[in-house]
């Protein structure tokens, strides 16, 4: 009775140890048409920062081992894949939009 309640008390907790990335959004065609050069660098830069924050998330840890236990590491693998899609499709319609749009070398760097 105790190892069944310590095998489901594992695969439960297994269960939750999938890291989740989040998304970048699609591009919408209200941002298409209203945003300027420097909001599109802004945004490019925006979505650097989430690839670079997925990157150094997607590094091994403990959740990796509890992970791996429920689903062999799998859920976190298409998670990060499914995260870096986003992002690299979010980009790619930012440098179109910007060819599009005309605008130069990247605009001044943002200051907070």
């Amino acid at each position: 009775m105790k190892r069944g309640f310590l095998l489901m008390a594992a695969l439960l907790v297994a269960g939750c140890a999938t890291k989740n990335y989040g998304r970048s959004p699609d591009l919408t065609s209200y941002e298409k048409d209203t945003m300027t050069c420097r909001e599109i660098d802004m945004d490019l830069a925006r979505t650097r920062g989430f690839v670079d924050h997925v990157q150094s998330e997607s590094q091994f840890s403990g959740r990796d081992v509890l992970a791996f236990l429920g689903d062999f590491g799998i859920g976190n693998g298409l998670e990060k894949t499914a995260a870096m899609d986003s992002a690299t499709k979010r980009m790619g319609d930012l440098q179109d939009l910007r060819a599009r749009k005309g605008c130069g070398v990247a605009t001044a760097a943002v200051k907070d």
